[in-house]
């Protein structure tokens, strides 16, 4: 990965790490949320992302993990399930098998993984965007998914309406659909988080 600069940090965790059932830096409404997953391995993800995103925080902040309050207030309906926010800092959490991903970073931000047992052949005329190149629909995936993450549409937004660099080039946003002042503002870049995994991140200057 190159230097990205804007303060980014990134820490990636597995399930089978001891922090993943450390409860002791969770709220209320994270152990709610950690006890709503029925399967044990989305729970120990869930709890190494709060872990993570706290001790980064504080960190940053000047404060000791426990003295982190997530704002987790979802934009659309006001719900506490929204991605984790505090200020002065942006936050970006991303899971995928044994894998939790966090970024911190003085811009907006998005990270992604993909564990590469997924197939993704049948979402690719969901993901490939006309003219596009690609032979590894996984690091596509990714890469489209941080930037996505790091606008904060999420999936509201096509992945077709965005266009990246192809095989052998460097990371990329070339296009984006009615944004055209998007793609100068954006540093992508390829992460490799543990064998058998794709993942990026994506950053936003300031304009």
């Amino acid at each position: 990965m190159r230097e990205l600069g804007f303060g980014l940090r990134i820490h990636w965790a597995n399930t089978s790490d001891s922090d993943s059932s450390d409860l002791s830096l969770l709220d209320g409404i994270e152990k709610d949320r950690r006890n709503a997953y029925l399967r044990e391995e989305d729970r120990r993800r869930f709890t190494l992302g709060v872990v993570w995103t706290k001790r980064l925080v504080a960190e940053r902040a000047g404060l000791s993990p426990g003295e982190i309050a997530l704002d987790r207030t979802c934009e659309d309906c006001g719900r506490p399930h929204g991605r984790p926010r505090y200020p002065g800092v942006h936050i970006s959490v991303t899971h995928s098998g044994a894998l939790a991903g966090v970024a911190v970073a003085d811009v907006p931000i998005g990270i992604d993984v993909e564990q590469r047992d997924r197939p993704l052949t049948e979402v690719a005329s969901h993901l490939v965007a006309p003219g596009e190149r690609y032979d590894d629909l996984h690091i596509l995936w990714t890469r489209k998914e941080a930037l996505l993450k790091a606008t904060g549409d999420g999936l509201r937004v096509p992945m077709t309406d965005l266009l990246v660099s192809g095989p052998g080039e460097p990371p990329a946003l070339l296009g984006w659909k009615d944004r055209p002042d998007l793609p100068s503002r954006i540093l992508l870049d390829d992460l490799e988080p543990a064998p058998a995994y794709a993942g990026a991140v994506a950053l936003i200057r300031p304009a």
